[in-house]
């Protein structure tokens, strides 16, 4: 009777706290890549980059190697443009989540001509670097196994070694494997975390996205279920 009343109390706390820090949580993804000239290959410093979505724009510049990075941009699908001079390169059709880390390499002539102004559509690669380290998996699907715990869950990750209650991400030395819950991290071990308050586990065993990127093991991401969740 007394473990009952301690999971409730421990379910609506986990509400709660999801309730609080769900409008502080991390979110946004980022898109880099390089601009090059088209016929010499050379990078193409200076040049500004504006990534564009519904209105809204963010506005980067490549350094002298021809490389830019747009970091923390809102989830759509943007449209990328790389102005020098006279001249514009678009890319269209960039899906950017949140979490997602996107390349998008443009051609730009850096010459004093004016040319046509190239259009390019966004392909998605066939095999996201960034994405075969990394495994989301919504309360719909853990609801249906016979688990209890975060750690059940992280406990079936690949490249994840459970070694007497201690998990080890690639080799990686024992501490290594970060939680964030609801975009604050913690620095307490949560393998113990009842998942009745659970809304999305997320895992990153890999590529570290660069707001996570303070460990050189894994990160565990795990959103709450809030007022506006707990009813599905």
């Amino acid at each position: 009777m007394k473990s009952k009343h301690f999971l409730q109390s421990a379910c609506m706390l986990f509400l709660l706290l999801g309730f609080q820090f769900s409008f502080a949580s991390y979110s946004g993804g980022n898109v880099m890549g390089r601009v090059t000239d088209p016929d010499t290959k050379a990078p193409a410093g200076g040049v500004t980059v504006v990534l564009e979505c519904l209105g809204n724009q963010m506005m980067v510049t490549t350094n002298d190697s021809g490389y830019y990075y747009a970091s923390n941009l809102p989830a759509g699908i943007y449209t990328v443009t790389a102005a020098y001079m006279s001249n514009h390169s678009v890319v269209t059709g960039v899906k950017v989540g949140d979490d997602d880390q996107k390349t998008v390499d443009i051609e730009l002539n850096t010459g004093i001509d004016v040319l046509d102004v190239p259009i390019t559509v966004y392909r998605e690669p066939l095999i996201d670097p960034y994405k075969v380290t990394t495994a989301t998996i919504p309360r719909s699907e853990f609801t249906k196994e016979a688990i209890t715990r975060v750690a059940d869950i992280t406990a079936q990750q690949a490249g994840v070694v459970d070694i007497n209650g201690v998990f080890y991400v690639r080799g990686a030395r024992e501490g290594s494997l970060v939680y964030y819950i609801d975009g604050g991290k913690v620095m307490a071990a949560s393998e113990s975390i009842p998942l009745c308050g659970l809304d999305t586990y997320e895992i990153y065993t890999g590529f570290i996205p660069p707001k996570y990127g303070d460990t050189a093991g894994g990160v565990v991401v795990l959103e709450t279920r809030n007022y506006f969740t707990a009813s599905h």
